[in-house]
């Protein structure tokens, strides 16, 4: 997404107005060149001047942790407008179903992808690739690796391997860890925190916790275990991938090949490289 056009524009009204001609644009785009719409929509994703919004009576969080671009969840919004607009150019049930449906690129050839969303963007992209999905995807390879371990061993599956597999990946419970995230970031994430109802969490609050706990594990980490973790984490969202699609299948032979589903964010092709790290840390005990 655009910094530049943020600090170009003069208040509300400005960013308000920019922002309703790029949805004007890309519906134009559309009109002229209707059969790769796809392209055009992550160009408009990519010019978009804010970083987080309220409309539609529907907080759109989209920059985590100011550094971490979720563009799925910005093609929501975007598509929410269409929908409130009643596009016909575009349907927004085309638009959603594109977002659920494709992977991590949108279905574009990654070097595409990449030129369109800039030097910036894609940064901002592979942080929430790896902060957010990696991460968690991360924590339930632990879980997974504590209950097979109860398993090999005779014991009926635990109640407290989440909080285990916390533990083991940072040394701290849950509860202490999201106490401290709250504690921390109270003043910049304000609102979001008061939109939560008790004890619970929205998937933004949720997404801004995990790239927090990503930050901090990599910084009292060695490179060598946070390279390791990271492929730990790549190879169980393969796993999750794979049984997803098996299920979808399975549901799609049963429905008569009808299937609406949530879709797993899915790479065009495996990351094999892992994020730079600190060189200096300590291991912890696995």
């Amino acid at each position: 997404m655009s910094v530049t056009l943020q600090s170009k524009t003069n208040g509300k009204v400005d960013i308000e107005t920019h922002r309703q001609q790029l949805v004007i644009d890309l519906q134009k785009k559309i009109e002229d060149h209707g059969d790769n719409w796809q392209t055009a929509f992550l160009e408009t994703v990519s010019a978009w001047p804010i970083e987080n919004e309220h409309v539609y009576g529907e907080t759109f969080h989209y920059f985590i942790g100011g550094e971490a671009f979720n563009w799925k969840r910005l093609a929501e919004r975007i598509a929410t407008q269409l929908a409130e607009e009643e596009s016909t150019i575009l349907p927004a049930e085309k638009v959603f179903e594109w977002v659920e449906s494709s992977g991590v690129f949108g279905g574009t050839p990654e070097d595409e992808f990449r030129r369109i969303l800039g030097v910036d963007g894609w940064r901002a992209h592979l942080n929430h690739f790896y902060g957010v999905h990696i991460e968690q995807c991360l924590i339930a390879a632990v879980q997974s690796r504590i209950q097979k371990s109860r398993y090999s061993s005779g014991m009926p599956p635990s109640d407290d391997a989440s909080e285990k597999a916390y533990l083991g990946l940072y040394e701290e419970t849950e509860q202490d860890l999201w106490e401290l995230f709250t504690t921390e970031n109270a003043d910049r994430l304000y609102n979001l925190i008061a939109e939560s109802p008790d004890e619970t969490r929205t998937i933004a609050l949720d997404e801004e916790f995990t790239y927090w706990l990503f930050k901090r594990r990599i910084e009292y980490t060695l490179a060598p275990q946070v390279a390791a973790e990271t492929q730990r984490g790549l190879d169980m969202m393969s796993q999750i991938d794979t049984a997803h699609e098996r299920r979808t299948r399975m549901l799609k032979d049963q429905n008569g090949g009808a299937l609406l589903e949530f879709g797993l964010v899915r790479t065009n092709r495996p990351f094999r490289k892992a994020p730079k790290s600190p060189t200096r840390g300590r291991e912890r005990t696995k």
